[in-house]
């Protein structure tokens, strides 16, 4: 209503959000913060260029050898249930183990030691110039014969809808505990990817994190977006021997196919934040996930080394 002297007032401004998703309309988006945070030495060259590199040999067999064993206590009959916290996660209508969560709180065991290590967090310390605490940590196991696979997303999509993740200063750290190759589900990236800011249609309701983890539906990009961006920047395969390591930008489209080889494809992701960009409340979603999914509470700070 105009006021005495014929003004109306403007409507209040909404700040600008780059990274509004859940919406209406799917929508590729200029990604307008870096890629990379810092300086990196040559052997990360790759990483603001493309979203991910690959380091080998950088865990010594005997560490992988102890991750495995360590693992299969996991896979005994009584384990394969899932847990009213789901830690555990079968593939969906089936008994075979899918993901195992939180192996980071495991004190103690190999898993945790190796996702804490200096040899994984002083690159992701490089990368993203500022301390850094694990957000997430889980092994994918793709059985062999049964393992399903991912379907294309952005991690950054769900951890700023559905976890309040502020900005994309953040990556994961994929350990590989066996050979990676494209016949047994090694990830699939679309390089430079990571530049875009994929906004995906739908507005969840709920727990939406009870099924996506094992078949996303939400925070799915187009395919026709998809497909624009694999037309023009292609389809890498990440692949590698166990004691790789894989490192991807949050941001970065990503999935793997399933599992139909008679070769195990384990790995160790360990998702890190930027300790200045710790969790807010979820920006598109009407409810947090859980803690052992999206670490807000339980979380050590790895100061950056000298």
């Amino acid at each position: 209503m105009a006021d005495v002297q014929g003004y109306t007032p403007a409507e209040p401004q909404v700040p600008f959000e780059p990274y509004r998703t859940r919406c209406e309309d799917a929508e590729v988006a200029v990604r307008p913060d870096p890629t990379v945070w810092g300086p990196v030495s040559s052997e990360l060259g790759t990483f603001d260029e493309q979203g991910c590199c690959v380091l080998r040999n950088v865990v010594p067999p005997e560490r992988i050898e102890a991750c495995r064993k360590y693992l299969a206590t996991f896979t005994s009959e009584e384990q394969l249930k899932v847990t009213d916290n789901c830690r555990l996660v079968t593939e969906a209508n089936s008994s075979v183990l899918r993901s195992v969560f939180a192996v980071h709180e495991d004190d103690g065991s190999p898993l945790a030691e190796l996702a804490r290590s200096d040899l994984i967090t002083r690159h992701v310390q490089q990368i993203l110039a500022d301390d850094v605490y694990v957000h997430q940590s889980r092994v994918n196991l793709q059985a062999p014969f049964k393992g399903t696979g991912f379907s294309w997303h952005s991690d950054f999509e769900t951890w700023h809808a559905e976890d309040g993740m502020p900005k994309p200063r953040s990556l994961s750290a994929v350990i590989f505990l066996d050979k990676n190759a494209e016949h047994n589900g090694a990830l699939m990236v679309i390089p430079g990817s990571h530049k875009s800011f994929l906004r995906c249609s739908g507005r969840q309701k709920n727990a939406n994190w009870e099924k996506s983890l094992q078949s996303q539906v939400y925070g799915t990009p187009s395919e026709d977006h998809i497909r624009q961006l694999a037309e023009k920047q292609g389809i890498k395969h990440c692949v590698g021997e166990a004691g790789d390591v894989l490192f991807f930008d949050s941001n970065l489209l990503h999935a793997s196919s399933g599992n139909r080889s008679p070769f195990s494809r384990r790995n160790l992701f360990v998702a890190f934040n930027s300790w200045t960009n710790r969790l807010q409340a979820p920006f598109y979603a009407e409810e947090k996930r859980p803690e052992h999914v999206a670490h807000r509470e339980r979380i050590t700070r790895c100061d950056r080394t000298p």
